[in-house]
């Protein structure tokens, strides 16, 4: 009686071919709707403070500025009186002194002045020699154009430790006559200082050289293969400071990160360095989030070995699933399925029948056991009909459980991976001129969505970064 109720039922499979071989019958495809629009990756933002050491600016200026600066024979200052005729010339006589005060780069020149001054018009056989050491206090205002090249500008005064001047109806000091030639005699060195300290503080070539490299793709060591991608969009910058020691500067990028799984190295091609845009909220600062895609013929694939690896059984009956597809569509997925229905008791499977279905379920993500997994799997409306009429008494609810429990796809290894690889690559410091490093402080939650291509698992990290400038 056992027998002759499995083989009606399974005569029932084969009810388009008719009874006897093996057959095979499908369900009217499900209907469609357009997939979820996901949105492009977020925009992630890294920010840092560089930090050149002003004792490293110092001997940078102190190398490359001369040490006679000003060398005047024969000019024409302005005096109280007139326009006094001098000979002049200052010479450094130590080193440019770099250091901060009240956040600004203040730097200082001591020199010795020597000079000859006539009075002008018929005075002019009055003259006099004066001999005198100076001190040149200046202060410097760094700008950064959107060229990247850097605009400093320089200015101050100078005070003398004795250089009074009474020549006749002249009774002045030197620090005023400098002063009020500052064109003349300060600028010269000014010029030179900031000459000197554009190309000491620019670095376009290395910042051209790091827009370029992060578009490099990074794979990580998961299985699938899986590939980090970053697409920079923007630089900022910070104005610059000086706290202690330090000239700081603030820099950000904004990058908008995603991670791909592919067995092929992906391909990026870098765009131009764009030109800098201002920096707002605190430096030494990231916050990144990088959608995981799982393609649907991956998950697919993964878990189409889970049932062979344990097909479901219905009794005395096994379900090999042959075939499996995962279709996108708006509130949930759809699932192709292809399956044989084999009789343990029938070597010869002439009551055996093959079949097609569709099912349908939700993508969740199991913040536990880090899994994505799709839930509440169920007939297809039009399927479950077909079943109702052709398969119901032998497959029943079966396969849609079978199916759910094959449908979780462990991604917590590569989510582990990836964490580890981010933490270990801050901690290490990276780059040459530039070097950086970091602390990752907290990875956040996951979140799941899906797509067009595939499933997308959002991480999200944030924590602490460091950057110096080696000059």
């Amino acid at each position: 009686m056992k027998f002759a109720w499995a083989g009606a039922l399974s005569c029932a499979v084969l009810v388009a071919a008719g009874c006897g071989g093996i057959s095979q019958t499908s369900a009217p495809p499900p209907l469609l709707t357009p997939p979820p629009q996901l949105p492009p990756p977020p925009v992630s933002t890294v920010s840092a403070t560089l930090s050149i050491p002003l004792d490293e600016l110092s001997r940078l200026v102190n190398d490359r500025t001369p040490q006679r600066f000003a060398d005047l024979k024969n000019q024409k200052l302005r005096c109280v009186i007139g326009n006094c005729l001098t000979t002049l010339s200052a010479t450094r006589t130590g080193p440019i002194t770099v250091t901060g005060r009240g956040g600004a780069l203040v730097l200082g020149v001591p020199f010795a002045l020597s000079a000859s001054i006539a009075l002008p018009g018929p005075l002019s056989m009055l003259n006099a020699a004066v001999n005198t050491a100076g001190q040149l206090t200046a202060s410097t205002a760094i700008a950064l154009g959107p060229d990247w090249l850097i605009r400093p500008n320089t200015g101050g005064a100078v005070q003398f430790q004795n250089g009074r001047i009474k020549l006749g109806p002249l009774d002045t000091d030197v620090a005023q006559l400098w002063n009020s030639n500052a064109e003349l005699l300060s600028r010269p060195l000014l010029s030179q200082i900031d000459a000197q300290m554009a190309p000491a503080l620019a670095q376009q070539k290395q910042v051209a050289q790091l827009w370029a490299g992060v578009f490099a793709p990074i794979k990580l060591n998961t299985k699938p293969t899986t590939w980090l991608l970053l697409q920079p969009e923007q630089i900022r910058v910070g104005l610059p400071g000086v706290a202690n020691t330090m000239l700081t500067m603030g820099l950000g990028i904004d990058v908008r990160a995603r991670l791909v799984a592919s067995d092929e190295r992906p391909s990026l091609t870098p765009t131009v360095l764009p030109p800098p845009a201002p920096l707002h909220g605190p430096a030494n600062h990231f916050a990144v989030s990088v959608p995981a895609v799982l393609p649907y013929d991956v998950a697919a694939k993964l878990a189409l070995e889970a049932l062979a690896k344990n097909p479901p059984r219905v009794g005395s009956h096994r379900l090999n699933i042959t075939a499996l597809k995962i279709i996108p569509s708006g509130q949930d997925v759809v699932i192709e399925a292809g399956f044989c229905i084999v009789e343990s008791w029938d070597p010869t499977d002439v009551t055996s029948g093959c079949g097609s279905g569709y099912l349908r379920g939700v993508p969740e993500f199991d913040t536990q056991s880090q899994t994505i997994r799709i839930s509440h799997v169920h007939y297809d409306v039009l399927t479950q009909n077909w079943m109702l009429s052709a398969m119901r008494g032998l497959v029943g609810g079966d396969l849609a459980k079978a199916m759910e429990q094959a449908l979780q796809f462990g991604v917590g290894g590569q989510i582990r991976a990836m964490q580890g690889q981010v933490s270990a690559a801050l901690a290490k410091p990276q780059g040459n001129v530039v070097t950086v490093s970091g602390e990752v402080q907290a990875f956040g939650p996951v979140t799941l969505s899906w797509g067009k291509d595939g499933f997308v698992a959002t991480v999200s990290a944030e924590g602490r970064v460091h950057a110096d400038v080696r000059m």
